[in-house]
């Protein structure tokens, strides 16, 4: 399903070494993870979030704050994908821009064990011979622009596939992924379209609703401004369902709230002790996600 970022064709990641019919020749890290973004594509030496901020974000996942999204994510992939692709018993899972990986292992997790336990249960009224259907196979794959929080993504998540791209140009196949996952990150619509199955192929997109993080905002700003939805549509996809998720986030500890602070721009932006002061004070914080679900249409 892979594709060499300079000529196109295609290259298997599980070969040594690994190479395209044209000789073009990528190394597999350490990590395990496979750099298909050539230093010629790179607008600067290390493009993407830095160190501190993916370590800040993986520290923050250990703690399965953000549990709300990640099963209702699971919970609206399988309540849109086709009969077709179930049927088929196999559904391969793209992340576009993901990250230090909790998200991706997150939803491949949770759909594995809600196919398990389903089958489990329909095994339970089916004859012998019937019950030898096994439960779908789901598949994870995902890039970033970031090498560093590929590196981290592919050590602690080994049971899926990482490489270093970036998510306006993926090293994909056309029509090769069911499913596509954009969390806050930016990416292509052209690019979704191409490797989206051309019928049924769902593209599940999660932005900052209004109220995200305004706790932190108003510890900052005078007069903080909420965020705003983006409505638009997108070219080639139907809007399946779109709604927005709140919850409301206990911090445990200063290290909790430090590293959700550093998860964002303020960090960077605040003197030392303005961000001392903001993990001192903040106890709980919003969260607030609009998450639309669309499916490519021919």
């Amino acid at each position: 399903m892979w594709l060499c970022p300079l000529c196109k064709t295609s290259v298997s990641l599980h070969e040594t070494p690994i190479r395209c019919i044209n000789n073009h020749s990528f190394d597999k890290a350490k990590a395990g993870y496979i750099n298909l973004l050539p230093v010629q594509f790179k607008k600067s030496k290390m493009p993407g979030d830095d160190k501190a901020m993916v370590r800040a974000r993986r520290e923050f996942h250990q703690q399965n704050a953000y549990r709300p999204l990640k099963d209702r994510m699971c919970e609206l992939i399988g309540l849109h994908l086709n009969p077709k692709i179930k049927e088929r018993g196999h559904v391969n899972i793209y992340d576009a821009g993901c990250g230090e990986g909790s998200y991706l292992n997150a939803v491949v997790a949770g759909l594995k064990e809600k196919s398990f336990k389903k089958h489990t249960l329909q095994n339970q009224r089916l004859s012998e011979q019937d019950s030898q259907a096994q439960p779908i196979e789901v598949t994870g794959a995902g890039s970033d622009i970031s090498k560093i929080a590929v590196e981290l993504a592919a050590k602690a998540y080994k049971q899926h596939t990482f490489v270093v791209a970036s998510s306006f140009d993926l090293p994909l196949e056309a029509n090769s992924q069911d499913v596509v996952l954009q969390v806050f990150a930016p990416g292509s619509n052209d690019e979704y379209q191409r490797i989206l199955t051309p019928e049924h192929g769902l593209l599940i997109t999660v932005d900052p609703a209004e109220d995200h993080l305004y706790e932190i905002k108003q510890r900052v700003y005078d007069a903080p401004e909420k965020h705003q939805l983006d409505v638009s549509g997108r070219e080639g996809f139907t809007l399946l369902t779109r709604e927005t998720l709140r919850f409301e986030i206990t911090l445990l500890n200063n290290e909790h709230a430090l590293s959700l602070v550093k998860m964002t721009p303020f960090y960077w932006k605040l003197p030392q002790d303005s961000i001392t002061d903001m993990v001192n004070a903040l106890t709980t914080v919003t969260a607030h996600f609009h998450i639309q679900v669309w499916e490519t249409c021919v």
